[in-house]
């Protein structure tokens, strides 16, 4: 079967997590990036729908530093691409202010070149 909806979420390999941690701040991100995909207009919610209704497909990708998905998140600015950029609160593994996980919400098949560049998070 052939995936036509994606949400993807890039994970920064500096600073070190643990593996819960960043499944944590997997999940802020990913909630974040859809909830403001709804708010921009009827379509967007009709593309979340169709991607619930076909398996949900999440894809976490990494990239190198917070500088990197940093980077990355204004480059999808300059693209229009619904997304969100968590920023931690500093409680337990990292300091106060670090991006952490930066999610887009649902993209469509025609979208997904914009992270070609990236790898699968190891």
């Amino acid at each position: 079967m052939e995936i036509k909806f994606k949400q993807y979420v890039i994970i920064p390999k500096k600073p070190k997590m643990s593996p819960g941690k960043i499944a944590s701040q997997v999940a802020h991100s990913t909630f974040m990036a859809l909830e403001k995909q709804r708010e921009l207009n009827k379509h967007q919610i009709d593309i979340i729908d169709t991607w619930k209704n076909y398996g949900m497909c999440v894809i976490i990708l990494q990239c190198k530093t917070t500088g990197q998905l940093m980077g990355i998140s204004k480059y999808f600015e300059q693209w229009k691409i619904p997304h969100h950029l968590y920023i931690d609160e500093g409680l337990t593994e990292v300091e106060m202010g670090t991006p952490t996980s930066l999610a887009t919400g649902v993209l469509s098949e025609d979208k997904f070149w914009i992270l070609s560049e990236l790898g699968l998070y190891k």
